[in-house]
């Protein structure tokens, strides 16, 4: 059984989630843009920030923040499995494209900066880490405009 996900509001989240058989995916120029549009569509949908987007070959790591009245669940099953659905559709392929749930860890500070290495590292080694020096946070995506 998986631990219980802990959940907040107005804290900011380390994410990565994986893909299946750890595929080389994000290697792909048009994989990436793709999930670069349906992340923007995501946030047209839900209220989030997004501080660094870290694609890696078979992994995507980021920090995100929903805002209030937004739960991360709720992002983050819509992301994945529209970005599976329509990737499947564009690719021809059928199947699981991610490799298993999220990984998420609340960030002590009030921001992904402030938090820095005193956050205990998502899986090793630390230089695979969205919390390490080796990967300073990448903006990519600015805040969306709040919904209405």
């Amino acid at each position: 059984m998986r631990n219980l996900r802990l959940l907040g509001q107005g804290v900011w989240y380390g994410i990565r989630t994986r893909i299946n058989n750890r595929e080389p995916l994000f290697r792909r120029p048009n994989a990436l843009a793709f999930f670069a549009r349906v992340f923007r569509q995501a946030q047209g949908r839900y209220a989030f920030e997004v501080r660094a987007l870290r694609p890696e070959d078979d992994r995507l790591m980021f920090y995100i923040m929903p805002e209030d009245g937004f739960r991360l669940p709720e992002i983050m099953k819509w992301l994945k499995q529209v970005f599976a659905q329509r990737f499947n559709g564009m690719d021809g392929r059928a199947g699981h494209i991610w490799g298993d749930r999220y990984w998420s860890e609340i960030l002590e500070g009030e921001s992904p900066e402030e938090a820095g290495n005193g956050v205990r590292p998502l899986y090793d080694p630390p230089c695979f880490s969205v919390f390490s020096p080796c990967f300073p946070p990448l903006p990519l995506l600015p805040a969306a405009p709040p919904p209405g």
